[in-house]
């Protein structure tokens, strides 16, 4: 089975194309790259790159997967659009992960507690935490010290995701506790092509009404909205 995966949730990019054959050993092709906002111009062209490098096409794929948030707002619906339309036009099926989830799966070996952190702008976080292997919380939308609190339970935490370093920053009398491991993500997409095959093979492809996961709102929804209440006060 040939599969592609890939990230664009936050400003690295996350490609992958991965070959399974029964008998024979996992073939793997993944990179990483940190391309801020250039996301949209570059995630086709390199897509296109990887297959030529290991001499296949689009056609030739079996399966896309990619994540579906919580993340950047534009950097999700870039990588959902992308493969969606690829497999709208090639009958390609696809499938769609947590963002959490998949960088959990990251460094799921680890034995005790682990955080997911994303950092969510506005001196936030989207971040979740896994017991056992289980997740424990749903996707939060959180304050640095409404982590803190999640955790004071806790003894050591490993911190995965893509900004554990950042968390570490704004909670330094945590610095103790939190060990955030390097060089932790640059598989994020090949465990992107294990968790995608599995949930495709249990549940089958994404509907094609599947979208992003938000757990906010946009800012172009939230300056709506208050626009919205601002003309009801003014006629009441």
């Amino acid at each position: 089975m040939n599969i592609l995966s890939c990230d664009t949730a936050t400003d690295v990019m996350h490609l992958c194309y991965a070959r399974l054959e029964e008998g024979k050993k996992p073939y793997f092709d993944v990179e990483a790259a940190r391309l801020g906002n250039q996301h949209s111009e570059l995630l086709m062209p390199r897509i296109l790159e990887l297959c030529r490098r290991n001499s296949i096409k689009i056609k030739d794929l079996n399966l896309l997967v990619c994540t579906n948030g919580p993340g950047s707002f534009t950097g999700l619906r870039i990588a959902m659009s992308t493969l969606k339309g690829l497999s709208l036009a090639s009958g390609i099926p696809m499938v769609s992960v947590p963002t959490l989830d998949a960088y959990h799966a990251c460094v799921s070996y680890y034995p005790g507690p682990i955080l997911v952190v994303m950092d969510a702008k506005k001196k936030r976080f989207y971040a979740a935490l896994f017991l056992d292997g289980q997740r424990v919380t749903e996707d939060l939308d959180a304050t640095s010290e409404q982590i803190q609190a999640l955790l004071e339970n806790h003894g050591n935490v490993l911190v995965a995701g893509s900004d554990g370093v950042l968390l570490q920053e704004r909670l330094p009398q945590l610095g103790h506790k939190l060990v955030v491991p390097a060089l932790q993500f640059l598989d994020l997409s090949l465990t992107l092509c294990s968790l995608g095959l599995a949930k495709y093979r249990k549940d089958g492809a994404d509907l094609p009404t599947q979208g992003p996961v938000y757990v906010r709102k946009s800012d172009a929804e939230i300056a709506l909205l208050e626009t919205i209440r601002s003309l009801e006060e003014t006629h009441d």
